[in-house]
C-alpha cells in the first residue's frame, strides 16, 4: 500500500524534513501534533506550559509507523477496537474533538491509525471490565472474529480472559516490538508464564499512566522548613532518593503531638516500598513457572521494622487505620487526604499517579519523586505499577485478521508517545499550581522504572479490591509489623494456590 501522512502532521514536516520517503496526503488545514496537544489544553494551559513532544521525536514516531503500515495492506477493512465504555480514557464514541485533553488525545490517534492504514475503525463498548471479558469469551466461544483488539483492566478484563483460556499468545507477534519504549518491557519478566506472554500494557491504554504510585510533596511545606525543592530533585537524580533521605528532609519538619500543626507523612502505602527496594512478590523458576516464598523474606521484615517504626507514630504520621479504629481517613482528620494535603497539614503525601489529578481541584503546589530506593547501593530505582488499576490490550485467539491487529497495536502504542503521554503530563502537571520541568523529568523516572507483580492478580481476599497478600504488607509496614510473618505465611498460600490453578489452565489450553 502506499505511505500516507495524515494531515494532522503535514504543517510539521513542511518545516522540518521528514526521515522516510513518503507520498504525502494533501493537507487540509490540519495541525501538527504538538499543536493539536497544545489547543486541547485551551482555556486551561498556556502554550508554554503545555507539555509537548519534541518535532524531532514526532518525526521518529511517524517515520516508524508509516514503516509499519507500509508492510501490510489493509486498505478499506474494519477495524474493531473493543473495551470498556469510559470515554474519559479512550476515545470517543463520536469521531470529534470533546474538548477534553485525555479523551481527544486518543481521538486523535485513532484519527491517524485511520488516515495511516486506511482502515474503518469502529470502537465497540462493553459496560465495565467484567462485560469485557463475558462478551470477549461468547465470541471466542462462537468462534467469532467481532473484536480485532480487546483492551481493559487487567484484574476485572484480563484475569477471566486468561483463566478461560481465550488470550493469544503474543510472543510470536512480528510487529510489536517489547524493546520499544511505549511498551512495558518488564511485562517480560513479571507476567511471562512458562516464556508465555498473553497481554502488553503501555500508554496505548491511557490507563498505564494512572496505575503507578509517586510521592507528592508539599512546597509550601518545604518553603517553611526551609528545604529547596531542588535538594529532593538532585537527590532523586543522582541516585540519593533513599528512605533515609526522606527521613531526613522530614526531619525538618516538628513532631506534631497535638494534631494542631504539620505532619512529615500522608496516607503512606506500604507495599509499593517493597516494590522499591526491588524486591518482589511472585517468584520464577528455571522453567519460568511462578511462585510464591511461604515464608517471609527477610528483606521484607526488615524493611517493615524500619518503616513500621515511623510511620505508626501519629505524631508523624497521618493515615488510616482500618484494624485499630475502623475508621477511614475523613472519619478520623475531619477531611479527605487530598484536602489535608492541599491545606498544607503534611510534607509527602503517598498516592498513586491517579489521585494526583484530582489535586486539579485544590490550590496547592506540589513536587513529584519516584517511591524512595532502600539503600544507596540499589542500582535503580522501581515504580510500582498496581494491576488492579492498571489496563492492558489482548489478542484473542480467534481473531483473524492477527497481522492488522498486530501492527496496527504496535502503531498505536507508538502514537501514544505523541499524544496519550504529552497529554497525560500536561494535565498532571498542570495540577500544581506552579507548574516546574523538574516534576516533568520525575515522571520519566518514574514511568521508565515500572514494575509489576502477577501476585496482584491472584493475591485473594479482598480489602478495598486489593488482595489479602497486600492487605498483610501494607499493615505491616504502615503500623504494625509484630505479626508479619504469620499473616503473610497464610495469604502466600492463597497466592500459591491461585497461581497453580492458573498454570494448570493454560497447561490443558
Amino acid at each position: 500500500m502506499k505511505i500516507k501522512i495524515p494531515a494532522l502532521i503535514l504543517a510539521l514536516l513542511m518545516v522540518v524534513p521528514f526521515a522516510a520517503s513518503c507520498n504525502k496526503n494533501e493537507g487540509a488545514g490540519r495541525q501538527t501534533a504538538s499543536q493539536t496537544i497544545d489547543s486541547a489544553t485551551a482555556g486551561d494551559e498556556t502554550e508554554d506550559d503545555a507539555v509537548t513532544a519534541s518535532q524531532a521525536e514526532i518525526n521518529e514516531i511517524m517515520a516508524y509507523v508509516n514503516d509499519v503500515a507500509s508492510q501490510i495492506n489493509v486498505e478499506g477493512i474494519s477495524f474493531t477496537w473493543f473495551g470498556p465504555n469510559n470515554v474519559a480514557v479512550n476515545a470517543p464514541e463520536k469521531s470529534e474533538e470533546t474538548g477534553d485533553i485525555m479523551s481527544d488525545s486518543v481521538y486523535f490517534r485513532q484519527r491517524d491509525i485511520e488516515e495511516i492504514f486506511g482502515v474503518e475503525w469502529h470502537n465497540e463498548w462493553g459496560e465495565n471490565g467484567e462485560d469485557v471479558a463475558e462478551k470477549a469469551e461468547n465470541e471466542v466461544m462462537a468462534g467469532g472474529d467481532s473484536y480485532d483488539l480487546v483492551y481493559g483492566s487487567v484484574r476485572s478484563a484480563g484475569t477471566p480472559m486468561l483463566n478461560s483460556g481465550i488470550l493469544r499468545v503474543t510472543n510470536d507477534l512480528e510487529y510489536v516490538d517489547l524493546d520499544q519504549r511505549w511498551w512495558i518491557a518488564s511485562l517480560r519478566d513479571t507476567f511471562s508464564i512458562k516464556d508465555r506472554l498473553y497481554f502488553l500494557i503501555g500508554p496505548i491504554v491511557v490507563n498505564s499512566y494512572i496505575d503507578t504510585n509517586i510521592v507528592l510533596f508539599n512546597k509550601d511545606v518545604t518553603a517553611m522548613i526551609g528545604i529547596e525543592d531542588g535538594d529532593i530533585y538532585d537527590a532523586v537524580n543522582e541516585g540519593k532518593w533513599t528512605v533515609d533521605k526522606m527521613f531526613e528532609v522530614a526531619s525538618a519538619v516538628p513532631e506534631n503531638a497535638s494534631g494542631s500543626g504539620v505532619y512529615r507523612y500522608i496516607e503512606p502505602v506500604g507495599f509499593p516500598f517493597i516494590f522499591a527496594a526491588g524486591m518482589t512478590i511472585t517468584q520464577f523458576d528455571e522453567d519460568d513457572v511462578p511462585y510464591v516464598e511461604d515464608s517471609l523474606p527477610k528483606g521484607y521484615s526488615d524493611l517493615a521494622d524500619k518503616l513500621s517504626a515511623v510511620f505508626s507514630d501519629e505524631s508523624q504520621t497521618m493515615f488510616s487505620n482500618y484494624d485499630k479504629e475502623q475508621k477511614d481517613f475523613p472519619a478520623k482528620y475531619g477531611q479527605s487526604s487530598d484536602e489535608a494535603f492541599a491545606d498544607g497539614k503534611g510534607l509527602f503525601y503517598f498516592v498513586q499517579a491517579s489521585d494526583a489529578l484530582y489535586l486539579r481541584n485544590y490550590d496547592v503546589s506540589f513536587g513529584i519523586v519516584p517511591m524512595p530506593k532502600a539503600s544507596e547501593t540499589q542500582k535503580q530505582y522501581y515504580s510500582y505499577a498496581n494491576s488492579w488499576v492498571g489496563s492492558a490490550v489482548y489478542f484473542l485467539k480467534t481473531v483473524k485478521k492477527i497481522e492488522m491487529s498486530d501492527a496496527i497495536a504496535e502503531s498505536m502504542a507508538a502514537l501514544s508517545q505523541i499524544y496519550v503521554k504529552d497529554a497525560y503530563y500536561t494535565k498532571l502537571l498542570k495540577s500544581q499550581t506552579i507548574f516546574d520541568m523538574e516534576s516533568r523529568d520525575m515522571l520519566d523516572v518514574i514511568f521508565s522504572t515500572k514494575v509489576y507483580d502477577m501476585a496482584d492478580l491472584y493475591a485473594g481476599g479482598n480489602l478495598d479490591n486489593w488482595g489479602e497478600i497486600i492487605k498483610v504488607i501494607d499493615k505491616a509496614i504502615k503500623y504494625d509489623s509484630s505479626t508479619f510473618a504469620s499473616s503473610y505465611r497464610s495469604s502466600a498460600r492463597v497466592v500459591s494456590f491461585n497461581i497453580k490453578q492458573l498454570i494448570r489452565t493454560l497447561d490443558n489450553d
